[in-house]
């Protein structure tokens, strides 16, 4: 039995010395030294403090591979790997290059790194929501980059020209920061770029006649910005596009007519146009749009009849136009999957569409015939119909006239308890105010005040919206 057991023991210690032999022959994945020496760099001028380089970065061990979501992330990733054949290495090990480095949301202080440069196999660079201030440093138009994601953050300047130097690049978000000046004209000529988010920025300027070259684009949105000039004509060679967002970015209008060559859109968006009145744009052959805003773009005459046979449609914004005439039984059908419908402020007359389809409609502030009796006024739910009717509404407000002809006395003040039940503090009572607004609604409250609410937030990634 002893001999058993030692031979046992034996052939144990045996397959470690193989496993072990095994190890050493095919070696392990490491960073090159010249690129670890270039992380520590970075991170240095990040701020990032949590790098263990006790671990080699391309082993994923000590913290340098995290699970990721689409809000956090803190991950180094290798590739590009080669054995190595340096003359005193005994071992075949692969060496690796940095291919990508996501770090959202980790809280970085610091500026974007010119040392990027020196990891020449860098595909993707992700940034966003961070503290990060400065510019972008000219050095990242080395780069093979294929994704750079700078959303978020505090950062100033201008887009370096040496961005247009990486023919790689598909996608440029850098939303939510204080760049600004004009677009360099060179980005015209990136032959891959398929997104470029530049929303929420202090961009100024027309945009580059190059950029009509740019038609690989799928998503394109410029939104709350200082631009200049008309909306650009050469719009319509973007047939990829599927998200197109021109709110609030400075530009005039009319919106072109080109646009309806833009058939695989999925999200439209523009508003706030300065500029002449338009008719309403052609649409009809936009079969996939979900989502349709066009407010406060000076259009006018009557509201089209081919939503009906927009069937992936869930919202519809023309709020705050020029429309005018009655709104056809065709407008929406049942069969549409409509969330949101917004008229709001327009000039629409004929009898109340109270017929009409959709979760959430607001009508108020229209020039509706008003139905017999204060029917009109009763608040419905997710209706708005405040101030819907011609009657009233070049001076008192229809919805109130009926209580304010009715009012024992006239009132100059009002006390609400916003968000909260009534309640009296020193003598004052505070009316209450917990009706669940929404996206279009109308309150009335028991006493002498009215609430009305239109809109809603269309990417805060909630099913539900609260409205206090």
């Amino acid at each position: 039995m002893n001999n058993y057991m030692l031979l046992v023991h034996q052939l144990l210690v045996h397959s470690l010395l193989l496993l072990c032999l095994a190890t050493l022959a095919f070696g392990a994945n490491r960073l090159s030294a010249d690129e670890v020496q270039a992380l520590k760099d970075i991170a240095k001028t990040l701020g990032k403090t949590n790098w263990n380089f006790s671990a080699d970065p391309c082993s994923g061990e000590y913290g340098w591979i995290t699970q990721a979501d689409k809000y956090f992330a803190n991950n180094v990733t290798c590739g590009n790997c080669t054995t190595s054949d340096a003359a005193n290495d005994t071992r075949t090990d692969q060496i690796c290059h940095v291919v990508s480095i996501l770090l959202r949301a980790q809280n970085l202080p610091g500026t974007l790194p010119s040392e990027l440069a020196r990891l020449p196999y860098l595909q993707q660079i992700d940034l966003a929501r961070n503290y990060l201030n400065g510019t972008i440093p000219p050095q990242w138009g080395s780069l093979p980059l294929v994704n750079i994601s700078l959303v978020g953050n505090r950062l100033t300047g201008s887009i370096p020209v040496e961005l247009a130097n990486i023919t790689t690049l598909k996608s440029l978000t850098m939303d939510f920061n204080y760049f600004s000046g004009g677009l360099p004209w060179e980005l015209g000529f990136l032959p891959s770029i398929e997104t470029l988010i530049l929303t929420s920025n202090n961009f100024t300027g027309e945009l580059p006649d190059t950029f009509a070259k740019l038609t690989k684009l799928k998503d394109f949105r410029i939104i709350d910005n200082s631009f200049s000039g008309k909306i650009p004509n050469y719009i319509q060679n973007w047939t990829n596009l599927k998200k197109l967002g021109i709110q609030a970015s400075g530009l005039t209008g009319p919106i072109p007519s080109g646009i309806s060559l833009l058939t695989s859109l999925t999200d439209l968006r523009i508003t706030d146009l300065n500029g002449p009145e338009s008719s309403f744009p052609l649409l009809e052959n936009m079969k996939n749009l979900k989502i349709l805003m066009l407010r406060s773009c000076n259009i006018n005459g009557q509201l089209p009849e081919y939503f009906s046979d927009m069937t992936e449609l869930t919202t519809l914004d023309l709020s705050f136009n020029r429309l005018t005439g009655n709104v056809p039984r065709s407008f929406v059908a049942s069969r549409n999957n409509l969330d949101y419908i917004f008229l709001t402020g327009n000039l629409l007359n004929g009898s109340e569409p109270l017929w009409m389809v959709g979760e959430n409609v607001d009508l108020s502030y229209n020039n509706f015939t008003i139905t017999a009796g204060p029917v009109n006024c009763r608040p419905q739910a997710s209706w708005n119909l405040f101030a819907s009717s011609s009657k009233g509404n070049s001076s008192a407000v229809s919805c109130l006239s009926n209580k304010t002809t009715t009012c024992s006395k006239s009132w100059y003040s009002l006390n609400i308890n916003c968000g909260g039940s009534g309640v009296t503090v020193n003598g004052i009572a505070y009316d209450e105010d917990t009706d669940a607004n929404g996206p279009s609604s109308y309150y009335m409250s028991s006493t002498n005040w009215v609430s009305s609410s239109t809109g809603y937030f269309p990417d805060d990634d909630s099913s539900t919206d609260h409205f206090t």
